[in-house]
């Protein structure tokens, strides 16, 4: 999150990179706490709405900005717990 937000990783290394490494944690038996657990769920919702094949991009589909300034919002929320 903190790369996407910083630029130091593009939105679509990012989405492809958060599914594996969620299902990886989850494997290795490790469990979110709120509010992590929102915002984890917050991210995943974003990604939905996100498409990483320009090809298959819609018109409502979050851009690469959208994407990154609504994970920074995210961050900033969390940030304080």
């Amino acid at each position: 999150m903190r790369g996407l937000t910083a630029g130091s990783v593009d939105a679509p290394d990012f989405a492809r990179g958060w599914q594996a490494a969620r299902r990886t944690s989850q494997h290795n038996g490790e469990r979110l706490r709120e509010p992590l657990l929102t915002a984890f769920g917050q991210v995943f919702s974003l990604l939905e709405d996100y498409s990483i094949d320009l090809d298959l991009k819609d018109a409502d589909d979050l851009t690469d900005q959208e994407l990154a300034d609504a994970v920074r919002e995210i961050m900033e929320y969390t940030e304080g717990f």
